[in-house]
């Protein structure tokens, strides 16, 4: 009877059990983070009523007989199932999607471990456990000043310094990458060309500067002595000129040299197809003008005005487009500087750069030979000396000048319309006033003059055997001998799992599985309490047998 009476003691007790770690997950269940607990039993050691004995030839072998002695809680493990991620908007709340914990340096210098990553700044700007104040520990040297670079985080410290508000010094301009197309259907500078309306010629065929006027099959009447020509027109700059010319014994040449002696800017000459050519010496918008007329009182007569000179080429500097946009020099101070493209070939281009005399002068602001392809790809720019791909300017009060290297290999030639953008490694002072985190971790800060730069790397860890981590409450764990040494790195490798920011992991607890394991827990109780009620009264009767 006794024996009864103390199993169902054993199952009252581990069903109790049960119920505890049941009522302890439903008041966790809106516990950040919260992994559920789960309950195993197994049954206590047996006693031997028989011994079995091994089969004979004449008899078969008995099976021994034992009688339980009740039953035991094996294992109360923890259900570390994904919680649901839900955003707090808040910048310093994280969750982890997947495998990990968060590492948090305990005040023994202990690593301590958590999924709750509702963060907090302190008054000395360190990021810390919000409801523990324990510091959040890093991984690696992002952050860390390395070479001369800005950085928060000091080599000799574990934890994250979160500074707001503090000053981010500017930096110069050192790389300008242009992108976009310059159109192929841009025109190349061009000298303005006059041309004879047709070719002289003389009876033969054209005519050379050798050739008489008299010759000319436009010759209508052979000039006599006296007879002038008159030669009217304007230079490249539009001044007018005139010049007369004895035209009984002239030649296309004597008429050639006497343009060429009296107009300024422009050459004439005579071509090998006979034509009459006036050309600028110089590229660009030209206002030349030529006519040729017979004096009023010749004998003889051409007919000039049949063969007047007429535009074929029209002067220009070549099709131009303009790119503005902002530089830093030393101090992080900004300045408008712009890049004038002007063609210059079929494939090629130069830059021309200025700056307002506000801001400093250029030193040296040209850039020669911006070459394409016959694809439209870019082919190579800059030459040696000045008009290499580096412009300098000379900044006013700042002594040395400063170099400034442009990239062009991302632009194209190709049939389409103008688009260019740029983009430069220069900014200007701010403060560090947000911070954003990656999916492996890295918390990125956020300037007031909108750069960005790495701050720290959160310590991501994971074990071999999550369950068998030693919970100390305040939703944290620590290692224990058969959890597995902590494997801490960055989120997204060797299993860890990905970060999430501005948003808190919830609780896994399912009520509905609870409220059944609480019914279960409910009848296995009095299941047991009854075998005690029973065995009770069986004692009872026993107890009464004397009387």
């Amino acid at each position: 009877m006794t024996r009864a009476l103390m199993t169902g003691i054993t199952g009252l007790r581990t069903h109790q059990q049960q119920l505890d770690v049941v009522a302890n997950n439903l008041a966790n269940m809106n516990t950040v983070a919260f992994k559920a607990q789960t309950v195993d039993f197994s049954d206590l050691m047996y006693n031997t009523l028989r011994s079995g004995s091994s089969a004979t030839e004449s008899s078969g072998g008995l099976q021994a007989q034992a009688i339980g002695t009740g039953v035991q809680i094996a294992e109360i493990g923890r259900r570390f199932t994904q919680g649901t991620l839900q955003s707090t908007g808040e910048i310093l709340d994280f969750g982890l999607n997947g495998e990990g914990f968060f590492t948090l340096i305990a005040p023994g210098g202990e690593d301590v471990f958590t999924r709750a990553g509702s963060f907090a700044i302190d008054v000395e700007g360190r990021l810390v456990e919000s409801t523990s104040g324990l510091l959040v520990k890093r991984f690696g040297d992002t952050g860390e000043p390395i070479n001369g670079g800005i950085g928060f985080q000091d080599p000799e410290e574990e934890f994250i310094r979160v500074p707001f508000g503090a000053t981010i010094a500017g930096s110069q301009t050192g790389n300008v990458d242009v992108m976009g197309n310059l159109p192929s259907s841009s025109s190349p500078p061009a000298a303005e060309v006059l041309t004879s309306f047709t070719a002289f010629e003389d009876g033969s065929g054209p005519a050379s500067a050798a050739t008489l006027l008299n010759d000319l099959t436009l010759n209508t009447t052979d000039y006599g002595p006296g007879d002038q020509i008159t030669i009217a027109g304007t230079s490249v700059d539009g001044s007018p000129f005139t010049v007369s010319l004895a035209a009984d014994t002239a030649t296309l040449g004597d008429l050639v040299n006497a343009i060429n002696g009296t107009i300024n800017g422009a050459t004439a000459a005579i071509q090998p197809n006979g034509t009459l050519t006036l050309t600028a010496d110089n590229n660009g918008a030209a206002a030349l003008s030529l006519s040729i007329e017979d004096d009023p009182g010749n004998v003889g007569a051409s007919s000039w005005l049949s063969n007047s000179m007429v535009l074929t080429t029209d002067g220009s500097e070549g099709d131009r487009f303009e790119l503005s946009m902002d530089i830093f020099d030393s101090r992080g101070e900004n300045h408008r500087i712009t890049f004038d493209f002007r063609k210059t070939q079929d494939n090629s281009w130069d830059v021309e750069t200025s700056i307002g005399v506000e801001s400093g002068v250029m030193i040296d602001g040209t850039i020669s030979n911006v070459n394409f392809n016959e694809d439209g790809s870019f082919s190579s720019s800059g030459t040696t000396g000045i008009g290499d791909p580096n412009i300098e300017i000379q900044f006013n009060s700042i002594s040395a000048p400063q170099t400034i290297s442009v990239d062009f290999s991302d632009l194209t030639h190709f049939a389409s319309d103008f688009s260019l953008t740029q983009t430069q490694d220069g900014f200007s002072p701010g403060t560090l006033v947000s911070i954003r985190v990656s999916s492996d971790g890295e918390m990125t800060g956020l300037a007031s003059n909108g750069t960005t730069l790495p701050l720290a790397q959160l310590a991501i860890a994971n074990f071999s055997n999550n369950s068998a981590l030693d919970p100390i409450g305040g939703n944290f764990f620590q290692q224990s001998l058969t959890s597995g040494e902590a494997s801490i790195g960055k989120g997204l490798v060797a299993g860890r799992g990905q970060v999430v920011g501005g948003q808190l992991e919830s609780s896994n607890v399912d009520i509905a599985f609870e409220f059944t394991r609480l019914i279960i827990a409910q009848r296995g109780f009095s299941a047991n309490a009854r075998t005690i009620t029973v065995s009770d009264e069986m004692l009872e009767e026993l107890n009464n047998i004397i009387r």
